[in-house]
């Protein structure tokens, strides 16, 4: 049961990575008004916090996994693929009446291209890590009712998962210009029938999630019985 809680930050870290920018836009097709081109705009040494509250549906009971999840840019190169180092801090569970404290999750190192997509996965729980958060973003600006897909296969032994995007518009979040995508995505096995949907809600100046709604089915989460169903909500602190 403790293995779980951890792998469930872990997986966690990985569903707000979506990064914006509105520099380094393509030459031949510069982003008109409105328009946003999706690249990542971090430096060495910074720090995102967010907090994460996971209601899980455990065997028809509900639970509620909550933490701080913290983010550090660790090495941006001269090409602009960037390593992070994601870990949780505080984490709590509440089944019931009952309040535990969650073991903290092993460190998560995630080296990604300027696009989002991943290069590397370093840690325990690379699989889950891995899964959630490899996006590729297009190379063209977009703008509010433009819409793209991916495919990807997170390692040898995960299901490949396709994943939908769409840019639903613009909305403040405190001092936070953000923008809006929907998010859908589902794995391609009958074995391991995981999807996802929702929304994050991205800093337009800095390219950081601002707010992330998650609804999740079939999770896989080593120690549990079986795959899990739940909705994740994070929100940037820091």
């Amino acid at each position: 049961m403790r293995r779980m809680w951890s792998l469930l930050a872990v997986a966690s870290l990985g569903v707000m990575s979506l990064a914006w920018t509105q520099e380094n836009a393509p030459k031949t097709d510069a982003p008109q008004e409105g328009a946003y081109t999706l690249r990542v705009n971090v430096k060495e040494g910074e720090v995102y916090k967010y907090k994460l509250t996971m209601d899980i549906d455990f065997g028809g009971q509900l639970v509620v996994f909550s933490a701080t999840i913290v983010n550090k840019v660790l090495k941006v190169d001269s090409e602009g693929n960037y390593t992070m180092e994601s870990a949780q801090e505080n984490g709590m569970v509440k089944f019931g009446d009952q309040e535990m404290p969650a073991p903290a999750s092993p460190a998560t190192k995630i080296t990604y291209r300027p696009n989002g997509s991943v290069l590397k996965v370093e840690g325990e729980g690379d699989r889950m890590a891995g899964t959630f958060s490899n996006y590729h973003f297009p190379d063209k600006p977009v703008k509010v009712g433009d819409k793209w897909e991916q495919e990807v296969k997170p390692s040898e032994q995960a299901p490949k998962i396709k994943s939908t995007y769409e840019v639903v518009g613009t909305e403040k979040i405190g001092d936070y210009e953000t923008v809006k995508i929907k998010v859908s995505g589902k794995s391609d096995s009958e074995t391991q029938p995981m999807s996802f949907d929702g929304h994050v809600w991205v800093d337009i100046k800095t390219g950081m999630a601002v707010r992330t709604v998650m609804t999740i089915k079939g999770l896989p989460a080593e120690g549990a019985p079986m795959p899990i169903d739940g909705t994740l909500k994070m929100e940037l602190v820091k």
